[in-house]
């Protein structure tokens, strides 16, 4: 019997620090992990991708999560912070149909 594992996509208000940001995105990634969920995190899969000389850069790299947020059952906001790239997602996400939670709500502590 198989068993299709619940795709988790994090957000988050992440630190301007890329090194405190991505320690952060493993940290929350982990948790998820241990529930059960592959996360997907754009802190994570697009590191070093985008290089800062490409023009349209962000516009392709919005694109891209964007449509790994779509593809997800869940939107897991991490952290108490809460940003425009935040709300977005948010928004996206309902518009979408995907679950809303946050990591609290998923693991039951933090």
């Amino acid at each position: 019997m198989s068993r299709t594992i619940p795709r988790a996509y994090v957000t988050a208000a992440w630190n301007d620090n890329p090194v405190v940001a991505k320690d952060d995105a493993v940290k929350y990634c982990t948790a998820l992990v241990k529930e059960g969920y592959l996360p997907l995190c754009p802190i994570l899969a697009f590191d070093g991708i985008f290089p800062a000389d490409v023009e349209d850069a962000h516009k392709r790299k919005r694109e891209m999560t964007e449509d790994m947020l779509r593809r997800s059952r869940f939107l897991v906001i991490c952290g108490d912070a809460r940003n425009e790239e935040v709300r977005d997602d948010i928004a996206i996400a309902r518009k979408a149909k995907v679950i809303v939670t946050t990591l609290n709500g998923v693991i039951g502590y933090v």
